[in-house]
């Protein structure tokens, strides 16, 4: 069953999350990282890092990525924990920015398919 059919459905049985790891560049290895791991966010993760950024808008953006993260060099790290946060924060500021593209890439769709889209509209009375 899909997940939006289980949502439409009601039920309640729990999906395996997706996760997609990005290798590090090797040149950037010095700075202790070599792979992330980035989850596909559910509305409830959406939902969470918009509560933390208490309606500022970078923090939000900044938040969505955070709440993504799944792994950090193959180990688990998450929000709940701390361990997202402490992770990040120890991180060399290119591979910050490693990570936010790598949300940005899973999430965002490319200029082509948004035109496509929106570009679909049709409008009834």
């Amino acid at each position: 069953m899909s997940e939006i059919a289980e949502v439409l459905g009601g039920a309640s049985k729990k999906q395996p999350r997706v996760v997609h790891t990005f290798n590090v560049p090797e040149s950037l290895h010095k700075h202790g990282i070599t792979s992330l791991g980035i989850h596909e966010l559910t509305p409830r993760d959406e939902q969470i890092a918009a509560k933390r950024s208490g309606g500022d808008s970078n923090r939000l953006a900044y938040g969505l990525a955070l709440q993504a993260l799944a792994e950090v060099n193959g180990k688990p790290v998450n929000t709940g924990d701390g361990t997202a946060e402490a992770a990040v924060n120890g991180m060399h500021p290119k591979i910050r920015n490693l990570m936010l593209m790598a949300y940005a890439e899973i999430h965002n769709t490319d200029e082509e398919v948004t035109k496509d889209f929106l570009a679909s509209r049709q409008v009834r009375v």
